[in-house]
């Protein structure tokens, strides 16, 4: 398991980093960044109170193999 730290935004895209985005003002999901560098919103997965994202994180930039679990650290219900 890879731990994300909370990035700074949207234009951030420090590797291993994750931001909050509230989608439809009703659910909170986030955006990470993988490992090279490249940022994709985490669909069709679940995330736990303590910010463990389930099922694994695959990045869908062409070519690259980031594939990991990962924990987004400072994860609150409502993404805060």
């Amino acid at each position: 398991m890879i731990d994300l730290g909370r990035g700074s935004g949207r234009w951030d895209k420090t590797p291993l980093t994750w931001w909050p985005v509230r989608i439809l003002r009703r659910r909170t999901t986030a955006n990470v960044v993988c490992s090279v560098g490249h940022a994709g919103l985490i669909t069709d997965h679940e995330i736990a109170a303590d910010g463990t994202v389930t099922p694994s994180v695959v990045c869908t930039q062409g070519g690259c193999v980031f594939h990991e679990f990962v924990r987004l650290v400072g994860w609150a219900a409502d993404g805060v």
